[in-house]
């Protein structure tokens, strides 16, 4: 890996005065960013100031604030990706899901309406795709243990099922009547897993139940996510789950239509902040579609937008250190994200409707 680049971005000033004080605080009713002078010196003018309500920027998100917004007139001059070290062209539809083995080899999945579901365990061969396995798993996800054992729940099934590396299948837990839309093992080995009521996953009505639930090394649940501490429900899809090295859940909520966000959580439940992209990038137009995260050795949140074909790097406070275009690297709808035993980044891509089945994994190297 090249030496980490640390200039990430330009620090922001307050927006009261012209100097690049320190932020420390933030109105929530005139959503200004303040240092501690214009806190006492200049907002206490602001007409009704008094009944405004001022927090800690520390605090920012601790109350389900979205930290794009905060964020807005950030300057971002690092790229995610340093450089691109090589692309492998498949005959596949997409690489919707992609996760490194401890052996090399690549285990992938995906799903459309004319291909149906596939699944393969496959290795890199020059600049060629070599596949090794196909597998009889219709998944929307999945994810592997220690000992490359592979976790998924069946399409639309309840029970969260384990394939050893010997060809075994067993079932692990069940969350019946709930539906696993998403499976994560974090570093302590307890499962989470994104549910959702049984039936299609759209439109959701205010009947739904989508939740995170937390498993321990025995299986058992000990935690559930449904709410944030308002009591307002956090999730519409869960497509996607990661976690840190300090365990705090990072989740990809999707919306009806294609859009999305990523919600972050302390390893409690709490939530830390909720990410909806950049205003340099989306808008109403083209709103953030998050498709794929990865979560870096020193803690960089990687995600990629499919639609806008983006990446965009973050900090466990939220903070975006790092936005990319891909199509400047000839890189088109990244769909999924994942590292190798090495520290590079891969990308599986999905291919346009009229294209051929030769959907790509570009190898690439991060620029933190």
């Amino acid at each position: 890996m090249a030496s980490s680049i640390r200039k990430a971005q330009s620090p922001l000033s307050c927006q009261l005065c012209d100097n690049p004080n320190v932020i420390k605080w933030k109105c929530k009713d005139c959503e200004l960013l303040m240092c501690d002078i214009c806190k006492e010196r200049i907002h206490p003018r602001f007409k009704l100031s008094e009944t405004h309500s001022i927090i800690s920027i520390k605090d920012v998100g601790k109350e389900g604030i979205d930290v794009s917004v905060q964020f807005e007139s950030l300057q971002v001059s690092q790229p995610v990706l340093s450089s691109l070290v090589s692309t492998y062209t498949s005959t596949f539809a997409s690489f919707c899901k992609i996760q490194y083995s401890s052996n090399d080899t690549l285990y992938c999945s995906y799903h459309t309406k004319e291909s149906g579901y596939k699944f393969f365990v496959i290795r890199f061969l020059k600049e060629s795709i070599k596949v090794l396995q196909e597998l009889d798993i219709e998944c929307t996800d999945f994810t592997l243990g220690r000992k490359d054992e592979l976790y998924y729940g069946q399409f639309r099934g309840s029970e969260l099922k384990v394939l050893s590396t010997d060809g075994v299948t067993n079932t692990v837990l069940s969350t019946s009547p709930m539906v696993i839309s998403c499976t994560h093992i974090n570093k302590n080995n307890e499962i989470i897993l994104g549910l959702r009521e049984q039936g299609p996953p759209f439109p959701v009505t205010e009947f739904r139940t989508r939740l995170i639930a937390v498993f321990d090394v025995n299986n058992k649940r000990k935690l559930s996510i449904e709410c944030a501490q308002n009591g307002e429900k956090l999730f519409s899809y869960v497509w996607r789950i990661s976690t840190d090295s300090y365990n705090n859940i990072y989740a990809i909520d999707q919306f009806e239509n294609c859009d999305g966000r990523l919600v972050a959580l302390e390893r409690s439940g709490v939530v830390k902040f909720i990410y909806e992209g950049h205003s340099s990038v989306n808008t109403s137009q083209t709103p953030f579609n998050p498709m794929g995260i990865v979560i870096t050795k020193t803690d960089i949140i990687i995600i990629c937008d499919k639609s806008n074909n983006c990446l965009y790097a973050l900090n466990t406070k939220g903070e975006l250190i790092g936005l990319q275009n891909l199509k400047d690297l000839r890189v088109e709808l990244p769909y999924s994200l994942c590292l190798d035993s090495e520290g590079f980044l891969l990308i599986g891509c999905n291919t346009w409707a009229d294209e051929a089945n030769n959907a790509k994994i570009h190898v690439a190297e991060i620029a933190f």
